[in-house]
């Protein structure tokens, strides 16, 4: 079997932080220590740089790193909706 994809990896990263933060006996640094990770293996993936936003805005407060991968979410997410568009547009001539 080969070696796993870096971006199942960090999906698999994030998931973890998510049910550590579910969970009652949450340890912060570990939670912290996922994300990073998580963003190491893949820094472009919106679900992990939104996964990092939430985190350090509402679970470790840190202004400064939630607005930067809040901010960092949304370019993202803004060039997807630009690629969705596109394929909406080219689409809707051939129908």
């Amino acid at each position: 079997m080969g070696k796993k994809n870096t971006r199942i990896v960090a999906f698999e990263l994030v998931d973890r932080a998510i049910r550590l933060q579910l969970s009652d006996d949450a340890e912060l640094p570990e939670i912290e220590d996922c994300l990073k990770r998580a963003l190491s293996l893949d820094p472009n993936s919106i679900e992990v740089l939104q996964e990092a936003a939430h985190f350090y805005d509402a679970v470790l407060p840190n202004a400064r790193k939630a607005r930067k991968f809040a901010t960092f979410c949304r370019d993202k997410a803004a060039k997807v909706i630009a690629e969705m568009d596109s394929i909406i547009k080219e689409k809707s001539k051939l129908a």
